[in-house]
């Protein structure tokens, strides 16, 4: 019964930083352009490529299974 306790504990204490982090918080800055070489499947980088509108920045995201990646203009502010 201890042992079972103490796994559980382990468990909860483990995993809830998982849980409570933001979605944008594994989302890092980058100087230079991302390619589908630099990047893992399903991450996003921010990178200040000049083309999105006053107070927005491009988020590129390579796809999960495919060798290609999205651009999206979002704020800096990463809430919208």
């Amino acid at each position: 019964m201890f042992r079972m306790s103490l796994i559980l504990l382990l468990a909860v204490v483990f995993a809830a930083p998982v849980t409570l982090s933001p979605a944008n918080a594994q989302t890092r800055m980058v100087k230079a352009k991302p390619t589908p070489a630099t990047m893992a499947a399903g991450e996003s980088v921010l990178f200040d490529d000049k083309a999105c509108p006053a107070g927005m920045i491009a988020r590129f995201t390579k796809s999960q299974r495919k060798e290609q990646i999205a651009k999206k203009c979002v704020h800096m502010n990463g809430t919208r």
